[in-house]
C-alpha cells in the first residue's frame, strides 16, 4: 500500500484553511448583515440592475404600515441560469439559518408572500447561491388599507341555456366570485344582441347576468364587436368570427354606436361593475398582425370616447376601462392613441387594462407576473398616464407557449397554489382586479371538475376581495 507523506508546513497550511473556513461560516451566521446597511425600498417601486458575486448576500428593508396586507418581495431577471435564494424576516435581518420565510431553487423569478405582515420593518436578503448574478430587478409591495380589489372570472356558456358543448344552468360554480367579465360569452356579443332593427336582445343578456348575480357577481361589460349591418366595412373578412363579417372594423356611425352603448348601460346598470373598451385591439408593432380590431388607433380612440360619454351620461360614477391590450409590446399603441380631435385616449377611461397570460407569482409556472406589471406601468409613465391598473383576462395558454407547459404539467393542488399566489400578488401590486380565463375551459385548470381549484377560487373570493 502506498503511503502519502505531507510535510509539516503543508499540513499546517491545510489545517489553517479548514479552520478559517469553519470560522468564517460560523461568523457569517453569528453576525448577520447589519440592519443599518440595508437598502430602503418603497412600496411598488422597482429597483433594477442588481448584481452580486458568487455567495454574496445583499440586504433590503421596507417599512410596512399598520393595516397593510399581502407583503411581497419579488425578484426577477432575464438570465435564469444565475439563480438566487431569498430569505425574509420581520424586525431583524435574516440569515441562511435564521429567517421567517424563504424562497429557494433554480428559478430566477421568485416571490415571498406574507399574507398579514406585522407592522414595522421587514428585511429581505438576496443570496447568490449559484454563481454571480447580473441585471436582476426587485420590487417590494403591500396592499394598503381601504384599497379596492376583486377576483373575477369568465364563463362562456353558463346561464345562457348551455348546449351540447356547454354547461347547463343546473351546473353553477361551487364557489363565490364577485366579477364576471362579459367577453366571449356565447350569444352575448354585441354583434349578436344588437339587432338589425336597432333593438337589443335584453332577454338573453338579463338571463345570463341575473344567473351570475345569484353568486353576488357584478359584470364588466366589454364592448368589443359590432354587427355586420352596423360596421364600417361590412364585407371585411373576420377570421375569429367568420359569421360576422366587418365586426372588427368598428362602427359605421359613431352617433349610432353611442346610442347603442347608452341604451345597453341604461338598462343593465344595476348589474354592472364597470364597462370596458374594445377587447385586445392590436398585436405588436411591425409584425403585421391584427387582433380583434382593424380600426386605426384614431378610430379606436373615437369609439372609446363615445363609450365613455355614454357611460358617464348614465352614471358619472360607473368606471370605464380602457381597451384591454393582450401584448405588452402593443400597450404604447393604445396609450398613445388620439381621437380625431387630437384628444388622448386616456381622457376617456378611468382604469387601464391589459391581459397577462402565462405569468405567475413564481417562476415555476411561467415568467414573472411582477415583471410584466412593472413593464406595463413603465409604458403608462412614459405616456403620462396615471390611472389604476386592471388585469381583466389572465390564464395559461397551452404548450408550446412560454409558461404553458409548466402550468399544464402541474397537479391541481399546484395549479391552485399558483392561482392564489398570483391573485395575492396582483392585490399586493395595487391592481384593482384580476379576472381568470376561464371557468369552463382548461386555461386555469378545470374548476368545474376540480375540488382543489374550486376551493382555492373560493378562498380568493373570501380572503382577497375588498369591495
Amino acid at each position: 500500500m502506498r503511503k502519502l507523506w505531507v510535510g509539516t508546513g503543508t499540513l499546517l497550511i491545510v489545517l489553517g484553511v479548514i479552520v478559517s473556513a469553519v470560522f468564517l461560516s460560523r461568523e457569517s451566521e453569528a453576525h448577520p448583515l447589519s440592519a443599518k446597511n440595508a437598502v430602503v425600498l418603497e412600496n411598488r417601486v422597482e429597483v433594477t440592475d442588481l448584481s452580486g458575486k458568487n455567495n454574496s448576500r445583499s440586504l433590503y428593508r421596507i417599512n410596512v404600515p399598520a393595516g397593510a396586507t399581502d407583503l411581497a418581495f419579488t425578484v426577477y431577471g432575464k438570465n435564469a441560469k444565475k439563480a438566487v435564494n431569498l430569505y425574509s424576516a420581520a424586525r431583524r435581518p435574516p440569515s441562511i439559518k435564521s429567517f421567517d420565510e424563504r424562497e429557494i431553487g433554480p428559478d430566477v423569478a421568485k416571490t415571498i408572500l406574507i399574507r398579514n405582515p406585522q407592522p414595522g420593518a421587514h428585511y429581505l436578503m438576496i443570496h447568490a447561491s449559484r454563481g454571480r448574478y447580473d441585471d436582476l430587478s426587485l420590487v417590494a409591495s403591500y396592499s394598503r388599507r381601504n384599497e379596492k380589489f376583486r377576483v373575477g372570472m369568465h364563463a362562456h356558456r353558463l346561464y345562457n341555456r348551455g348546449g351540447t358543448s356547454g354547461l347547463m344552468e343546473s351546473e353553477p360554480p361551487k364557489f363565490g366570485y364577485s366579477l364576471l367579465r362579459d367577453w366571449d360569452i356565447s350569444g352575448l356579443h354585441d354583434a349578436v344582441v344588437w339587432r338589425p332593427d336597432g333593438s337589443i336582445d335584453f332577454d338573453a343578456i338579463e338571463r345570463v347576468y341575473e344567473g351570475h348575480a345569484k353568486h353576488g357577481a357584478k359584470v364588466i361589460k366589454t364592448f368589443g364587436t359590432v354587427p355586420t349591418w352596423a360596421s364600417k366595412r361590412p364585407d371585411e373578412p373576420n377570421k375569429q368570427y367568420p359569421g360576422w363579417p366587418g365586426a372588427k372594423s368598428g362602427p359605421r356611425d359613431l352617433d349610432e354606436y353611442e346610442d347603442y352603448v347608452y341604451r345597453f348601460i341604461s338598462r343593465m346598470r344595476p348589474h354592472l361593475w364597470a364597462v370596458e373598451g374594445w377587447n385586445e385591439p392590436y398585436s405588436c408593432p411591425g409584425d403585421g398582425k391584427t387582433e380583434f380590431t382593424t380600426m386605426t388607433p384614431t378610430e379606436l380612440a373615437d369609439a372609446q370616447k363615445r363609450l365613455y360619454r355614454a357611460a358617464k351620461h348614465v352614471d358619472p360614477k360607473l368606471p370605464v376601462i380602457s381597451p384591454a391590450q393582450a401584448y405588452v409590446c402593443g400597450v404604447p399603441t393604445v396609450l398613445n392613441a388620439r381621437t380625431s380631435q387630437g384628444e388622448p385616449i386616456s381622457d376617456f377611461f378611468d382604469i387601464f387594462a391589459w391581459h397577462a397570460y402565462n405569468r405567475s407569482a413564481r417562476g415555476d409556472a411561467g415568467p414573472s407576473y411582477a415583471q410584466e406589471v412593472m413593464e406595463v406601468r413603465r409604458h403608462m409613465a412614459q405616456a403620462g398616464v396615471k390611472k389604476p391598473l386592471a388585469d381583466t383576462e389572465h390564464g395559461w395558454l397551452q404548450a408550446p407557449k412560454e409558461g404553458g407547459k409548466a402550468f399544464e404539467d402541474m397537479t391541481d393542488d399546484q395549479k391552485a397554489r399558483v392561482l392564489y399566489d398570483t391573485a395575492q400578488l396582483a392585490r399586493s401590486l395595487g391592481l384593482v382586479t384580476i379576472v381568470w380565463y376561464a371557468y369552463d375551459n382548461s386555461m386555469i385548470g378545470k374548476p368545474m371538475t376540480s375540488t382543489e381549484i374550486s376551493d382555492t377560487l373560493q378562498r380568493m373570493y373570501v380572503t382577497l376581495n375588498r369591495s
